[in-house]
């Protein structure tokens, strides 16, 4: 048997949708929810990751917070359009789900917050500590920028995006 095969189905059931849109937000991708699905009705992996950890945010969601404390330490700022792109890439996701997968769920939880800028909109990234979360915008953040959102004018942004597009070139 090979070590792995590509599966291909249609769902014309709504309710069968739902779940699977429901298990697709829980495990960050849809490829994720099925293999998990598989994994505990027939193989009987009672043990699989659920795609959640114990503070009960998504994996994905822990591995974007991750990344955004990498670029910004807590309690740093960052232009929202710029920390999808960089989210979209560490997280090999579409951008237009990194809202649903990792902004949404770590908003919910208060582990960041949204500040509207007059021009623009920034992320202030709060932390994760023992399951109690917080994003607290009023404390002095412990990056180097002192309360600068970290930002490029888009530049990383549209390069990103440039390098997601580009074909592979062989």
């Amino acid at each position: 048997m090979s070590e792995s095969r590509v599966a291909k189905a249609t769902i014309r059931d709504t309710d069968l949708l739902a779940s699977l849109e429901e298990a697709e937000e829980e495990h960050g991708s849809l490829a994720d929810a099925v293999r998990h699905a598989v994994a505990t009705t027939y193989a009987g992996d009672d043990d699989t990751d659920t795609g959640r950890e114990e503070s009960g945010l998504p994996v994905k969601a822990k591995e974007g917070h991750r990344k955004l404390v990498e670029w910004t330490g807590h309690g740093g700022r960052i232009e929202l359009g710029t920390a999808e792109s960089i989210l979209a890439n560490h997280l090999n996701i579409q951008k237009d789900a990194v809202r649903k997968v990792v902004i949404q769920p770590l908003k919910r939880e208060d582990v960041i917050a949204l500040h509207q800028g007059v021009h623009h909109v920034s992320i202030v990234v709060g932390k994760l500590q023992d399951g109690s979360i917080s994003a607290d915008t009023t404390a002095e953040p412990e990056t180097e920028t002192a309360g600068e959102a970290v930002a490029d004018g888009g530049k990383t942004r549209e390069r990103l995006d440039e390098l997601a597009s580009a074909e592979v070139e062989r």
